[in-house]
């Protein structure tokens, strides 16, 4: 390895006076409050620029939509989140395995074991992004079916799905490269990756659905052209050449098939891949019960769909203290500190529940607000919408509880824990009780929002408990 690029990835590799640890990278030489900063900060406002163009992509959807068609779109907009979400099952698996490897590698300072699961990670993630576009691309029509949307709904669903399953393999290796990049301490490059993306989609969506009059497949090709533009810029970051700092970089002579180390990635990965699957059906199921609450024409999934996307507003915050949980977990761990490992964890939940309690409360007070920005003239759709994001602010401590827990636990490839704890309480309250009082009790869609918030607060308790009782920091990966 050449000095220059050794010394680019060795950044203020020193001992923390304080705690008498040798973290690599960035975040060596930082006490834990800066590491929780230097981590958390740039995945914040990464979360942020996804939920803005998740706002930029209803406010132009609902701009080429007419008055008759807006409650069709609305409900097309709200299954997409969650045909995103199965999109990207299983690179986000490869990416749970690829930052466990890679910040165990570096908290112990093995920077070639760092570089082989970045070479295999992008193997592993353009194969599975392929598979899951061809996934989804084959599933479009019985998806349109199985949530009752109405015809109209159905095909625009179909012809935005047909164009975005396109963006799968870019997606797939972005996810990737960003997860190995946030594992050695390196949240700054995730972040302006997604810059990129986001704002090259916003930009080409209106361009091509507005000026060029393409409509909503014009937002579609967006997508697909943002996330081309961010793999671009991630491989230009990686690829190595001379005088670069760069705290991990891409080698050819690791981009050949390593059983041994893809072995690794998945173990972790498979875990989190069926975690995920079922949360994702879980999920599913809740939309098919709210589906069946009223008539195709009553707008219900799309009133869900934009509860939602504001409630991910909250979301911001929490996610990125669990990616700086992660990260300082698994260095932690690498470096042989099971007591900092847990005290970075507690540190970040703390902070967590303040600012996520901050949240709950902009949401409560602004939720009228924050609906008629995302589909002015919504009607009933938005006053629904109204009440079931004053519903969730309320769960807001323990969404903030729930995201470090279970992420911190990822971050150290305790993925199986994680996935039996959730399946549980997921199953008893959004399966059992969800089917209980929608079937037999005529629940609405108020008392479905309220199932699902109780079982996010029994998943916060019981994940504070794993916490404590320790055994998740005996993973291996």
């Amino acid at each position: 390895m050449q000095g220059a690029e050794r010394a680019g990835r060795n950044l203020n590799s020193q001992k923390d006076p304080k705690q008498g640890l040798d973290l690599g990278g960035k975040l060596g030489g930082l006490s834990l409050n800066q590491q929780i900063i230097s981590l958390a900060v740039w995945p914040l406002l990464q979360n942020f620029l996804s939920v803005l163009v998740g706002f930029m992509d209803r406010v132009v959807a609902a701009d080429v939509s007419t008055q008759s068609d807006l409650s069709a779109v609305t409900d097309m907009m709200g299954l997409l989140m969650y045909v995103g979400w199965l999109m990207m099952i299983m690179q986000a698996a490869v990416a749970t395995g690829a930052q466990a490897l890679v910040s165990r590698a570096y908290g112990a300072r093995d920077y070639e074991l760092a570089e082989k699961a970045v070479g295999q990670s992008v193997l592993l993630g353009l194969l599975t992004g392929t598979l899951a576009g061809l996934m989804l691309w084959l599933l479009a029509p019985t998806l349109g079916d199985f949530f009752e949307l109405n015809t109209a709904s159905k095909e625009y669903f179909l012809l935005f799905v047909q164009i975005l399953v396109f963006s799968a393999p870019m997606s797939g290796v972005v996810f990737v490269l960003s997860a190995c990049l946030r594992g050695a301490g390196d949240t700054w490059t995730p972040f302006n990756a997604m810059v990129v993306v986001n704002v090259v989609n916003v930009m080409s969506s209106y361009l091509l659905a507005v000026n060029a009059g393409i409509g909503l497949a014009g937002i579609a090709f967006g997508t697909v052209i943002g996330w081309a533009a961010g793999l671009l810029m991630l491989f230009w970051k990686i690829y190595p050449r001379e005088m670069k700092k760069s705290l991990l970089v891409l080698h050819r002579k690791w981009m050949g098939w390593n059983w041994e180390i893809s072995r690794r990635i998945v173990k972790v990965g498979i875990p989190q891949s069926i975690e995920i699957l079922g949360m994702w059906s879980l999920h599913a199921y809740g939309l098919r019960m709210i589906s069946l609450v009223g008539d195709q024409d009553d707008g219900l999934i799309g009133s869900h769909g934009l509860a939602v996307q504001i409630e991910s507003i909250s979301f911001m915050p929490g996610f990125a203290l669990g990616t700086a949980a992660a990260t300082l977990a698994g260095q932690y761990l690498g470096a042989g500190s099971r007591e900092m490992a847990e005290k970075a964890v507690r540190q970040c939940w703390r902070v967590a529940l303040i600012v996520m309690s901050l949240m709950g409360a902009v949401l409560y007070f602004n939720a009228e607000r924050l609906v008629s920005i995302m589909s002015p003239g919504g009607g009933k759709q938005a006053e629904m919408a109204v009440a079931l994001v004053m519903i969730v602010a309320f769960a807001q401590p323990f969404f903030a509880t729930a995201m470090v827990m279970k992420n911190s636990m990822r971050g150290v490839g305790a993925t199986s824990t994680v996935m039996l704890y959730s399946f549980s309480v997921m199953l008893l309250f959004r399966v059992g009780l969800l089917t209980i009082l929608v079937r037999y009790y005529a629940a609405d869609l108020k008392v479905i929002w309220y199932i699902f918030t109780l079982d996010i607060v029994v998943q916060s308790i019981v994940f504070v408990w794993v916490h404590y009782r320790g055994k998740w920091l005996d993973a291996k990966v």
